[in-house]
């Protein structure tokens, strides 16, 4: 639902916001994730501790209150003939699904059904007049560049919000609600900065965010690295400049594909787009939580460095698919 609501953001964007202020309004758009990432652990565990984890799923519900304002504002559009591919849809959502369970417990019943269910989605579309995914978009080469960049900054993001609260609690003995506290500065951070970004973008383009987004995201995996396990206030700081690089990294990558993609593809590209994302940052935890069962001979504090510098592996095929993408020449040119 998430992915869902956060594509049809960016193609709202897109279609209603001129090009020399959308760089800020994505900026806007991803400091409110950076939020929502960081007040998650803090109001979380506050809730967790004192009424207990059912009212998670209570809390979150509160956002259907938000549903008259949205049909009140948003802007109204006549509805075009077309179809939607529902089986495209089911078959996809079932080979992620059926892969994200087959990394948490290992039934090849689960990795068998997930390809199969995702080359039945691959020759569905190639079919269909009007498929879930279009075609076309795999062969986009900028477009899969920037895909897979935006993978990498998700995984690590994704891997140091599970990891993050965890050694906060068990190697440093803070309580839930303390650890969301410590990790809450990094969010506030992006929030604060996101209005200059937004105005970097819009001035110069996407390349300045794009060259060092990547460069700070290896920089803090490192650090984390070398950190992680000896002082919480070396991995709140460090947490501070990966929450900074993901936001300004996820802003300009999204300005970048909705200006790469030809205007009729947007609504499938960026769809695409976040449903990768998520299902990358998704596949990032899963495969750290089994890195961290497989290691429980170590200390914690030596099994979260390892998964760091195998993160720090990620964080250089971002590095390079940033250098790869600003050779092929198919940067956008700035307002």
């Amino acid at each position: 639902m998430r992915a869902v609501l956060f594509s049809l953001s960016m193609v709202l964007y897109t279609r209603y916001i001129p090009i020399e202020r959308r760089g800020a309004a994505m900026a806007i758009n991803m400091s409110a994730v950076s939020l929502g990432l960081g007040a998650g652990p803090v109001v979380g565990g506050v809730i967790v501790e004192n009424l207990g984890w059912h009212w998670l799923f209570i809390l979150t519900s509160f956002v259907l209150l938000l549903l008259p304002l949205f049909l009140t504002l948003l802007p109204k559009e006549l509805p075009q003939a077309g179809s939607f591919d529902l089986i495209g849809g089911i078959l996809l959502a079932l080979g992620t699904t059926s892969l994200l369970l087959f990394t948490t417990n290992q039934k090849w019943i689960m990795l068998i059904a997930g390809l199969v269910a995702l080359i039945l989605f691959v020759m569905r579309i190639r079919k269909t007049p009007e498929p879930f995914v279009l075609p076309s978009l795999f062969a986009n080469r900028p477009f899969l560049i920037l895909v897979l960049l935006g993978m990498t900054g998700y995984i690590c993001n994704f891997a140091t919000l599970f990891l993050l609260p965890q050694i906060l609690t068990q190697n440093f003995n803070f309580t839930p609600g303390n650890a969301g506290l410590i990790i809450f500065p990094g969010s506030l951070l992006a929030i604060l900065a996101s209005r200059q970004v937004g105005r970097v973008i819009d001035r110069y383009g996407n390349r300045t965010f794009l060259k060092y987004g990547p460069i700070l995201l290896l920089i803090s995996t490192i650090l984390f690295a070398l950190l992680i396990g000896h002082s919480w206030i070396g991995a709140m700081l460090t947490y501070m400049i990966l929450s900074l690089a993901f936001t300004a990294l996820s802003s300009c990558l999204s300005n970048e594909i909705s200006r790469v993609l030809d205007r009729k593809y947007i609504g499938s590209g960026m769809g695409l787009y976040q449903l990768l994302q998520f299902f990358s940052g998704a596949f990032g935890v899963a495969i750290v939580a089994i890195a961290l069962e497989k290691q429980q001979q170590f200390t914690l504090a030596t099994a979260y460095t390892n998964i760091y510098w195998g993160l720090c592996v990620l964080a250089v095929v971002g590095v390079a698919s940033a250098i790869i993408y600003r050779k092929s020449g198919t940067f956008t040119q700035p307002n």
